[in-house]
């Protein structure tokens, strides 16, 4: 005998809510299931920009940068950075009230700020910069270089951090309306182009993502660039340096552990290595965590007098 189904109105009605995509909730992490649930939409009244001041196109304000982090689940990363425009509100008195604040500053020069997308505040969601540093990630020189009321724009990754919505690793400091900031960090020089068997910062992370994160090249590359931060502040027992190079003033690579002219050669003056000199680095590529890292090599041409 055939079995007889009857589909009341109730069952037709689970049904279509099972197949249906779900809602988007608005509050952190309940989105993980479905990032796409909710389009991000332009910031209906942001504060306007402020003339003289860099501000790419694809830039996002504040609060749209928060409806991203809205979106992510705990801990979350979003997989592209952002460059993102906002004003300086207030720091983070918290962290800047630990005894070994001063100290830290001095060694790493970074601080701890809140973005708003309107200069008053007022009715603006906050996004955190953790550790936020200069120009192409060059430490902080003073606490004149970022203060409250500065217009500016920072490059990150953005994630959920336990509900709070801020950078995930380095945050940038890609242009701000604070004169001094432009006075400690001048406008990108420019770079040759590569030559014959040389390649680009920009095609060195285009190798880097291609690899994968944790992965690392078995080749070596030349990569000519400018040097836009340096990060160390000694050479240590090592010799090495870690800083930054770019070809075109907005994508870096962060050369960690490299040598002087040969492999395992040591540097003798931090002087070796300065801000602005065009270098020729020869690197394997590493994908650290989705940075871009020529590793395991060294400077085999540099500008600087002292090289």
């Amino acid at each position: 005998m055939k079995k007889t189904f009857i589909i009341t109105s109730l069952t037709l009605a689970l049904v279509l809510a099972g197949c249906s995509e779900k809602p988007y909730i608005d509050a952190p992490g309940d989105n993980s299931h479905n990032l796409d649930s909710i389009p991000t939409v332009a910031d209906p009244d942001p504060t306007p920009d402020p003339d003289g001041v860099a501000v790419p196109e694809n830039a996002i304000t504040v609060n749209e940068a928060v409806n991203i982090g809205k979106k992510l689940a705990s801990q979350q990363v979003t997989d592209q950075e952002y460059y993102i425009k906002g004003w300086i509100t207030r720091f983070d008195e918290t962290q800047r009230g630990k005894a070994d604040f001063e100290d830290k500053f001095k060694q790493y020069g970074n601080d701890y700020v809140y973005l708003s997308a309107r200069q008053d505040g007022q009715g603006s969601k906050e996004f955190y910069c953790y550790r936020i540093l200069g120009k192409n990630g060059a430490a902080l020189p003073d606490h004149e270089a970022l203060q409250i009321g500065d217009f500016v724009v920072v490059k990150c990754k953005i994630t959920n951090y336990n509900g709070i919505i801020e950078n995930n690793g380095t945050c940038a400091t890609y242009s701000s309306s604070n004169p001094h900031f432009n006075e400690v960090f001048p406008p990108f020089p420019g770079c040759p182009e590569p030559g014959e068997g040389e390649i680009s910062v920009n095609r060195a992370k285009e190798i880097c993502d291609s690899i994968g994160a944790g992965k690392t090249t078995s080749e070596t590359y030349k990569i000519r660039a400018v040097v836009v931060s340096v990060t160390d502040k000694t050479l240590g027992s090592y010799g090495n340096m870690t800083f930054n190079i770019s070809s075109d003033g907005d994508v870096t690579a962060t050369c960690y552990r490299l040598f002087y002219k040969s492999a395992n050669n040591k540097f003798t003056n931090i002087n070796q290595v300065m801000v602005g000199d065009t270098v020729l680095v020869n690197a394997k590529i590493q994908n650290y965590n989705g940075t871009c890292e020529p590793v395991q090599g060294f400077i085999e041409q540099s500008t600087n007098p002292n090289f």
